[in-house]
């Protein structure tokens, strides 16, 4: 028998200092680039009432809900994904608050893959979400301010997949389908299956014009062409509306200038039953899923007080982390080794140089001085200071292989009135 004390379960894993390191690197760019646009950060309990994912309100299905009981039996559920969280809560914390509200977020969403391989089933994500708003100049906003994201971690290749699901959703409507042949035919458009398609299309009696564009709906992707080639005679007022939509989207993206980075898709249909309007997907070389995701729900708000525009996205940190290149190295740390009887000085000294924003480590191996440099040479600390009783101190700079003799007070500025005239920066210290 295997002891599982000593595993993680399947789906999650520990993150160490390096990785660690990296991801919050990763989380700090997206939140500075988040506010820039005005965006302001709030925080969701980890689990909710499973009232709040269930039924229509929530993109995930229930069986991949993480589901248990509290100390009275009723039913919760790990959030799975924020947008539903933080739907429940401006509608029910923000009423009064002045329209639009933008959130920002940070944290791990867990859902219950069953899926054969190695799925995560604990995400981190930083999204944002736009509430209070129809127009589309709200899913430009947040398009933008995700490519602007992707752009300031310095992934400069990469593809914004831009669709508009009310597009097919009037195609639908056109056609008088019903639920399931509706989910029949997305399937069909998701696999693009064209005979698929034309098989259900053609029991219909409908214009012509409506059963091409139908089968032709996989593979209209690409650029501004697209709106023309969609834009067919005998569209209904929700096709022609959701193109129309989704073509303000596409210019005012272009005024961001964002132009080459995007590409319309017609055929992008999944979680139809969750978005409204616009849908988009960020893709780049190296991942195989999209490393942001998103899209406009106005039908969602309702589910928790009065019905309201709302738009967001959503970046996969976990899916960033593999395709990322740290832009600086590792701040190098200074490592303090007190002689016996020295620890007051060592800690002095230490208190000192990291309120002066230095990187500074005790060491506390319990060790000779040779241990303490073995100890920096294995780690990130380029610097040794070697603290004695009287107050003596050495300096030992391995990045310069110098030497440096001097005393505690002189390093600190302590004997005199007048400022030591060099600070640990000067003296090679970094800063952090």
């Amino acid at each position: 028998m295997p002891d599982w004390k000593l595993h993680t379960p399947n789906g999650v894993n520990d993150v160490l200092p390096e990785e660690c390191a990296v991801k919050k690197e990763i989380e700090n760019t997206i939140w500075t680039v988040f506010a820039s646009f005005g965006y302001k950060e709030v925080e969701t309990p980890s689990f909710e009432y499973y009232d709040c994912y269930s039924g229509e309100s929530g993109q995930i299905t229930q069986e991949k809900l993480y589901k248990f009981f509290d100390e009275r039996g009723r039913i919760l559920a790990l959030r799975p994904d924020f947008t539903t969280s933080i739907a429940r809560m401006a509608a029910t914390k923000e009423q009064n608050h002045v329209l639009p509200v933008r959130y920002m977020y940070t944290g791990s969403v867990f859902r219950a893959e069953h899926t054969e391989g190695v799925r995560r089933r604990e995400i981190t994500q930083s999204g944002i979400e736009l509430i209070g708003s129809y127009d589309a100049q709200a899913d430009a906003e947040v398009i933008a301010a995700a490519m602007e994201a992707v752009n300031a971690l310095g992934i400069e290749e990469f593809s914004m997949e831009i669709g508009q699901v009310a597009f097919f959703n009037g195609l639908v409507e056109q056609l008088k389908l019903d639920a399931d042949t509706t989910e029949k035919l997305r399937s069909r458009i998701d696999s693009k299956d064209s005979q698929g398609i034309k098989n259900i299309v053609n029991n219909f009696d409908i214009d012509e014009n409506i059963k091409q564009i139908m089968i032709d709906l996989p593979y209209l992707f690409g650029d501004a062409e697209v709106f023309l080639r969609a834009d067919v005679p005998g569209l209904n007022e929700t096709s022609n509306a959701a193109l129309e939509n989704l073509k303000r989207i596409y210019d005012l993206l272009c005024l961001y200038g964002f132009e080459k980075y995007i590409s319309i898709d017609l055929g992008m249909l999944q979680s139809i039953d969750y978005y409204t309007g616009s849908i988009f997907k960020c893709y780049t070389h190296g991942v195989g899923f999209p490393i942001a995701a998103g899209g406009r729900y106005d039908n969602l708000m309702g589910m928790f007080g009065s019905p309201m525009g709302a738009v967001g996205c959503a970046i996969g940190v976990n899916r960033i982390m593999q395709v990322y290149k740290r832009s600086t190295n590792d701040i190098p740390s200074t490592l303090v080794f007190a002689q016996e009887g020295a620890e007051g000085l060592a800690y002095d000294m230490a208190y000192n140089l990291r309120v002066n924003g230095c990187l500074t480590e005790m060491y506390i191996g319990g060790g000779s001085f040779e241990d303490a440099e073995k100890y920096a040479s294995e780690t990130d600390n380029t610097c040794v200071l070697r603290v004695y009783p009287d107050g003596r101190l050495v300096i030992y700079d391995y990045e310069r292989n110098d030497t440096v003799e001097t005393t505690v007070n002189e390093f600190l500025g302590y004997s005199g009135a007048e400022p030591p005239e060099a600070t640990p920066q000067d003296m090679g210290f970094r800063r952090f």
